[in-house]
């Protein structure tokens, strides 16, 4: 059994908790958290997105405050958890998203989203050279290479894109900035009054030297190279650091106590590995939630550029995590759901019901594997990994009129599992060693017919975590015992549990393979009709 050490007032042992926050795309929730990794209670509140032309994308920040607030206090007042007993609170949060905030936090603009593309042209003017390396610059690709495992995105969708759109086309707004923040660091500035980063949230800005654990400085290079000041961007703090305490008038709002610390944030792809129970290196996850990702913790620095993956410092000391999100992934059910199927416009299907996605499920689960010859394509804001192209759009390939929705549902679900197959290979190279299974997670894990599609497209086993949709808020809270000396990282793997595993079915083989081809090769045909359309 795990070591685990409780925190104890004079002779009274106290059963310690941690209040997780979770801020993703579309909602943000807050969870206690025990030292065991159980949720005890959670609160979640919707939070919008305003997409705009030319690929805008735009969230509110102070939405985004007003509704932590508003999720802390119904779970601290539900919980019927003594404040005396919650000992941190941590933040973890979508990423490549952009706060600009003045000397008191707050936001001077709404932040410009991950499915931002604004900042493309800038990205592409900065690092592109000759001679030209897949449109980067030879030498500047090396000085952005060897500092940060990482270069900036032609699609424009990393924070150091979207601050170089503020700073040209909202320039009023990029004077005015006191920091760039991503959202965890800007919750956590808001609950504790001092605006920090860390090594780890600032990878999308790509500016920071991450090429060994713990380092706490800016590239002077990478920023001159961006045309960026250092004075633009908060102070660093360790990778496992703490910010602080609550401000006292937050605290008092909040109904805690003005001792509670405040653990420096991490991203949700960081969050939802430890969540998934993935602590031990090379143990895959796979990732449905709003975005898509496949990632694990390795034990060494690399740089795979053509396929748009890196290893990057993670929460653990000398631990690192390869980097390489696809992009959309319950993002296209959602889209599915609210643009086609229950649209508020003249067809008049209705509002969604509450079990829409139970019923999209239950309908993929009638159609026959193949999808009956139909393909999708999940790539509704351009392709990121295993091979970036801003250009390239989702879609439906080979309609007949046999078509039913059924076999549209499933064809989403098949989609993205065609995209982690082709993800698959190049994670395999960069790990250096075969995958025998995958750690399957998120909203997407509550599915067992997308855990049996997985199994059967990537031919290994796959294994559904209990209790998926709280993989982050677990995988936060956990990393938040482990800040405060009350855990080790070892013992995390304990608490994790997996409901289920799902073995590949091989009468499934040769469609999924079939599927698969004719997969790639759409992508590859039909890269310079989606140039034409939407260079």
């Amino acid at each position: 059994m795990p070591h685990v050490n409780i925190v104890t007032t004079g002779s009274i042992e106290i059963p310690p908790y941690v209040l997780a926050i979770d801020l993703g795309s579309g909602a943000i929730k807050v969870a206690l958290v025990s030292v065991a990794g159980d949720v005890i209670a959670s609160a979640d509140e919707q939070i919008s997105t305003c997409l705009l032309p030319a690929g805008g994308a735009e969230q509110d920040a102070v939405e985004w405050w007003h509704a932590a607030k508003k999720t802390i206090k119904k779970v601290v007042t539900e919980s019927n958890v003594s404040p005396d007993n919650i000992v941190a609170i941590a933040c973890d949060s979508q990423w490549s998203v952009v706060v600009p905030v003045n000397e008191h936090a707050e936001p001077l603009m709404r932040a410009v989203h991950w499915l931002d593309s604004r900042g493309g042209s800038y990205n592409r003017q900065i690092a592109g050279g000759f001679p030209s390396i897949q449109g980067y610059g030879a030498l500047k690709l090396i000085k952005w290479i060897r500092a940060t495992g990482l270069a900036p995105t032609r699609t424009g969708v990393d924070s150091l894109g979207h601050v170089l759109f503020i700073k040209n086309q909202r320039p009023d707004i990029y004077k005015k900035t006191y920091k760039f923040l991503e959202p965890m660091d800007y919750l956590t500035a808001r609950l504790t009054g001092k605006i920090t980063a860390t090594q780890k949230t600032m990878a999308p800005f790509v500016i920071v030297n991450n090429r060994q654990w713990g380092t706490c400085h800016y590239s002077q290079d990478l920023l001159d190279l961006a045309g960026l000041e250092k004075e633009k961007f908060p102070d660093l703090l360790p990778n496992n650091g703490t910010v602080g305490t609550l401000q006292p008038t937050v605290a008092q709002e909040l109904g805690l106590n003005i001792a509670t610390k405040v653990i420096a944030g991490i991203s949700d792809s960081n969050a939802s590995v430890i969540g998934s129970g993935g602590v031990r290196n090379f143990d895959p996850i796979i990732y449905i939630g709003t975005s898509l990702y496949m990632t694990c913790h390795v034990p060494f620095l690399k740089t795979d550029l053509i396929h748009m993956m890196t290893s990057i410092p993670g929460p653990f000391e000398s631990k690192y995590m390869v980097f390489g999100e696809q992009g959309t992934g319950g993002k296209c059910v959602e889209f599915f759901l609210k643009n086609i199927i229950y649209a508020e416009d003249e067809f008049k299907t209705g509002p969604m019901p509450v079990d829409g996605y139970l019923r999209f499920n239950d309908s993929a689960a009638t159609a026959p594997a193949g999808s009956d010859g139909l393909l999708f394509f999940p790539w509704l804001n351009g392709s990121i990994v295993p091979c970036e192209d801003p250009d390239v759009r989702g879609g439906f390939l080979n309609l007949s009129l046999r078509t039913q929705r059924n076999h549209m549902a499933r064809a989403i679900m098949e989609g993205i599992a065609y995209n982690n197959r082709w993800t698959m290979k190049p994670m395999k190279k960069f790990i250096g060693r075969p995958i025998s299974s995958f750690r399957f997670s998120g909203g997407g894990a509550l599915s067992d017919i997308w855990a049996q599609i997985h199994a059967d497209v990537l031919g290994v086993p796959v294994r559904q975590i209990e209790d998926p949709v709280n993989t982050t808020v677990r995988g936060t809270g956990l990393l938040a015992f482990v800040a405060l000396n009350i855990l080790s990282s070892e013992d995390i793997a304990d608490f994790v549990r997996v409901k289920r595993i799902f073995e590949p079915n091989d009468s499934n083989k040769d469609v999924y393979d079939k599927m698969y081809t004719v997969y790639r090769q759409a992508f590859k045909k039909n890269r310079k009709i989606y140039r034409a359309l939407n260079g």
